[in-house]
């Protein structure tokens, strides 16, 4: 290809026409994208779903790591464990006083 100083008068004109083209051609692609609310909707709503799937899987595994470390903790730790059951018997416990009181 040529360098710039080395076209004719009317190849300059010619590349810098076709110049104009492709960002006239690039301007109308983004603002058609930007006018298209319902497909801009559609994929926004498409990328929420993807992050709270991605979110919830995540969630599922700290779950998961927790629900299999509860034994191992339980043997480290009987009597935080003991108190940790007492209490929520007892929470159990009053709350069902409370509602057959209030009958």
């Amino acid at each position: 290809m040529k360098h710039r100083e080395d076209l004719t008068e009317t190849e300059a004109l010619r590349l810098e026409l076709e110049q104009t083209r492709q960002h006239l051609s690039e301007t109308v692609q983004a603002l058609t994208h930007q006018l298209n609310v319902p497909k801009r909707l559609k994929e926004s709503a498409t990328e929420a779903g993807l992050r709270m799937k991605d979110s919830a899987g995540m969630a599922g595994l700290r779950v998961k790591d927790t629900a299999t470390q509860v034994p191992a903790m339980t043997k480290q730790h009987p009597k935080a464990t003991a108190a940790v059951g007492g209490a929520v018997l007892l929470g159990a416990g009053a709350a069902a006083w409370l509602a057959t009181r209030h009958k």
